[in-house]
């Protein structure tokens, strides 16, 4: 991608693809952050990977800090918004659940490099993304969703054993896990990896049935006996 400068403003890209540039530059470098992790990743790496200069990178971001913002405001944070925004009181725990597991599946699929990220910069207390994201979970769905799962125990449909904000945090680690993972697993038992459907069926599977099998009750003979 070329861009073309200004003599008097080094650096500065045309008008036409100022958006362009600043997208390039937003995707390179949260595909570094995921191969590289933070601290590793420096803007002239940043700027390397979108085949643009340093100069442009510092025009649209300052420093490391107006980036990491960025990163979280314009990528992770819509994200979020999506997977939790169709939460509402007074669903069905199990299809709370599952609704969850599979946006944030949509959202990987679409930004595959979230999950070793998340690991990395949000899990890990020392994640330089870790205070930033923790303003941002939407902890009043997360609240909806243990509230629906714990008045599930209470109708006696849901395993009274689980803990039901410990279950919504099981199933968003689950997703990271395992889509962090899926190649690595996959290589070493000489496996395809799953899709992102597979994935969710097995998350959502282990979740509202473990491991226990609860065979289909036989159908009743409609002959008579003579």
């Amino acid at each position: 991608m070329r861009i073309r400068t200004s003599s008097a403003s080094p650096g500065r890209p045309a008008a036409s693809l100022d958006r362009d540039a600043r997208d390039l530059l937003l995707t390179s470098a949260t595909e570094l952050f995921a191969e590289r992790g933070v601290a590793a990743t420096t803007f002239s790496t940043i700027a390397t990977r979108a085949g643009l200069t340093p100069a442009m990178l510092h025009y649209y971001f300052q420093d490391r800090e107006q980036l990491l913002d960025a990163v979280v405001e314009e990528r992770l944070a819509p994200m979020i918004a999506r997977v939790w925004g169709p939460v509402e009181a007074d669903g069905d725990p199990a299809v709370l659940i599952r609704g969850v597991v599979t946006r944030l599946l949509l959202g990987i699929e679409q930004m595959p490099w979230i999950p070793a990220t998340w690991m990395r910069e949000i899990l890990n207390e020392g994640g330089l993304l870790r205070t930033r994201m923790l303003r941002r979970l939407p902890f009043d769905k997360i609240r909806i969703v243990g509230a629906a799962i714990a008045g599930g125990q209470a109708d006696h449909k849901v395993n009274p054993t689980l803990d039901p904000l410990l279950t919504v945090f099981s199933a968003l680690g689950l997703v990271m896990l395992h889509m962090a993972t899926v190649n690595i697993w996959a290589e070493m038992f000489g496996r395809k990896p799953l899709n992102h459907d597979a994935v969710g069926r097995h998350i959502t599977g282990l979740l509202m049935d473990g491991l226990r099998h609860s065979p289909k009750p036989a159908r009743k003979s409609s002959r008579r006996k003579p």
